[in-house]
């Protein structure tokens, strides 16, 4: 079966991923991956989020795949030294260089290459395995017909595609317009996502006036893409030879990783069947309008007319217990007395629903509802056990 391989931008997502069906996570490598500013890992947390995944027998990949200058490589490099020792199971990245100074240092550390390595033929595969590379991040802009042909092409190196989550509209990400206009480069992890601002035409002689490229109120968002999902298509995928199925979102939230992580576990699981429910599932978490991008050709388009998230439902807590009458719930977002919320269960298949009846502070004040921080326990008639680290929502 292909590996699920979960993004994990923090120790709590790492440990979310996991339980609720991650074969692999990734994370990024302090400042020296694609979502630096606020999702990378320091050498401590790294260390520890080693420990937690080899403990439940998960893999952990680092992200190193920003393309670095002259003076980034040396502090990369000790940066890779404590991952060594501390024993992570592969490293992703990118830069030729880096890969050159990898392969004369760390001999055996499993090498995959990133997206942004923009590799879409078998010859591009060939030229790499012979760089020590073995595993290959396919560019997103391969059909699936042509990714089935690569693996065949190649057998003996594992291949990885993208089945969840952000596109980006630039060349496998190799774009210039966050540093052109706000001086951020995305190509160093500090993408300000203009490809998701609202933009006109304008004529040089006329400056004064304004047009849309599409004519409608909304003028255009041209650059901004939609969301790929590939749930639908998971026994073609697996039929393709596929090694691994990767989901995007290292800034995503704890809520979207537990829920991704367990649906597309099910569907992996369970192929080649297919509940419908799956997809409404993930519907609820926040996301643009969803598409399979390139993987079937053209007919599906990628660029969408809003750069909106769809935002039905809010994650309002995290179940740290449940006794015969209470809930203990850390909240992370409102939710008040006569609100039915919703848990989703690393270890209960079906979504149960409750009504919140009471709120009660750890001080035994009652309250009638709950803010992001509040540690409150919540009277419900839930019949079943709720699991610790349960994730609860509430439909907007």
């Amino acid at each position: 079966m292909p590996e699920l391989l979960i993004p994990a931008g923090d120790l709590e997502r790492l440990e979310t991923a996991i339980r609720f069906g991650a074969d692999a996570v990734y994370v990024g490598a302090g400042p020296y991956s694609l979502r630096a500013q606020v999702s990378g890992f320091g050498n401590r947390e790294l260390e520890t989020g080693i420990k937690i995944a080899h403990k439940n027998k998960v893999k952990i990949y680092l992200a190193m795949n920003i393309y670095a200058y002259d003076e980034d490589l040396s502090e990369m490099i000790k940066y890779l030294e404590k991952a060594v020792e501390a024993g992570i199971d592969g490293v992703i990245v990118s830069d030729p260089g880096l890969i050159h100074l990898i392969n004369q240092k760390h001999k055996k550390l499993k090498l995959h290459l990133s997206t942004q390595a923009n590799t879409i033929n078998s010859e591009a595969v060939k030229f790499w395995t012979n760089q020590g590379i073995q595993r290959i991040v396919l560019g997103r802009e391969v059909s699936l017909a042509q990714a089935k042909k690569i693996k065949q092409e190649n057998p003996n190196i594992e291949i990885e595609l993208f089945v969840h989550g952000a596109m980006c509209i630039s060349y496998a990400g190799r774009c210039l317009l966050s540093k052109h206009m706000t001086g951020r480069s995305a190509n160093r992890g500090e993408c300000t996502q203009p490809c998701r601002w609202e933009y006109r035409m304008k004529e040089q002689n006329r400056p004064n006036e304004e047009f849309t490229v599409e004519q409608d109120w909304r003028s255009t968002y041209i650059l901004n893409s939609k969301d790929l999902c590939m749930i639908e298509h998971i026994q073609e995928l697996i039929d393709s030879g596929i090694d691994s199925f990767k989901v995007e979102g290292r800034m995503k939230s704890p809520y979207y990783v537990a829920l991704v992580a367990k649906i597309y576990r099910k569907a992996i699981d369970n192929a080649p069947h297919f509940d419908p429910e799956w997809k409404t599932e993930l519907e609820k978490i926040s996301h643009r309008q969803y598409t399979t991008g390139f993987y079937f050709g053209e007919d599906d388009r990628e660029k969408t007319d809003s750069s909106k998230y769809i935002r039905d439902y809010d994650f309002v807590g995290v179940v740290e217990g449940h006794n015969e009458n209470e809930i203990e719930i850390k909240a992370r977002n409102f939710f008040g007395v006569g609100d039915e919320l919703e848990i989703i269960d690393p270890k209960v298949d079906e979504i149960r629903r409750f009504k919140v009846n009471k709120i009660r502070t750890i001080k035994n004040e009652q309250v009638d509802k709950a803010h992001n921080e509040y540690h409150v326990f919540v009277d419900s008639e839930l019949k079943g056990k709720v699991s610790k680290y349960s994730l609860l929502r509430r439909k907007r």
